[in-house]
């Protein structure tokens, strides 16, 4: 019988080729037996190892078929074998949890690094931005908010946008004129208070228009505030200017 596989192994690694058979068993030296078989294919194709040995951890893949052997691939630094189990390679970030984080993402979508944002609450500490671009330098110290108050001499000024948000204190003794601009915007606001004898009277600039529902349009008198308010300005060049307060 010896002989006779001789023969038949010799004959089938020369001229003779056996006939295939749906499938290839193996036997190990442990006495369990392997099984090689494609049940369900419609054509030949091929199956060529490589050449040599691929490193551990790497995977064997097609080679496309016809003379192609396939392929040892590596995992990449995206994946991680490791005691057998294939994880997501790791990273330089250390896990845990991070406050106002401050991340680095790749174009894979990868986290790359991670840093905690800016503390809050301790005195020193820099203070995340709100709506915007922020610089600070050294310690803040915030205090009530205050207007400012400008006291204005002459009689006649031109309101202007950097008036908004500010009080006037005319204090000439002789009539006064103050003109509204086109282009106040809307939602400025201004408080006009008579310092002196002079009467503040409000005119209208080009393009601008102005009510009061009692038909103000200079103060009262010596130490009145008229309020001036911009409550639309369609196009940025047609303010609205409403006037209320202690006028005349």
């Amino acid at each position: 019988m010896a002989d006779y596989e001789a023969l038949r192994t010799c004959l089938n690694t020369g001229e003779f080729v056996e006939v295939p058979t749906p499938s290839r068993q193996f036997s190990g030296p442990g006495g369990g037996v392997i099984t090689m078989q494609n049940p369900s294919a419609a054509t030949n194709y091929n199956f060529n190892l490589p050449a040599t040995a691929g490193s551990a951890g790497e995977l064997l893949t097609s080679g496309g078929g016809g003379s192609n052997p396939e392929a040892w691939t590596s995992l990449g630094t995206d994946m991680l074998l490791s005691g057998n189990v294939l994880n997501l390679g790791t990273t330089t970030v250390t896990a845990g949890t991070y406050a106002l984080s401050n991340i680095t993402v790749d174009s894979k979508g990868r986290l790359t690094a991670a840093a905690n944002g800016p503390s809050t609450g301790t005195s020193g500490h820099t203070l995340p931005y709100l709506d915007g671009g922020n610089s600070w330098s050294g310690t803040q110290i915030f205090g009530p908010v205050v207007g400012s108050v400008s006291t204005k001499t002459g009689t006649s000024y031109a309101l202007a946008a950097t008036d908004c948000g500010t009080t006037l204190l005319f204090t000439d003794n002789s009539a006064i004129t103050v003109t509204t601009s086109n282009s106040l915007p809307a939602g400025c606001a201004v408080a006009i208070e008579q310092g002196g004898g002079g009467q503040v009277s409000i005119a209208a600039g080009s393009g601008a228009t102005q009510h009061s529902p009692h038909n103000y349009t200079k103060t009262y008198g010596q130490y009145a505030i008229l309020g001036l308010f911009v409550d639309t300005n369609a196009g940025g060049t047609a303010a609205n200017v409403i006037i209320t307060g202690d006028g005349a």
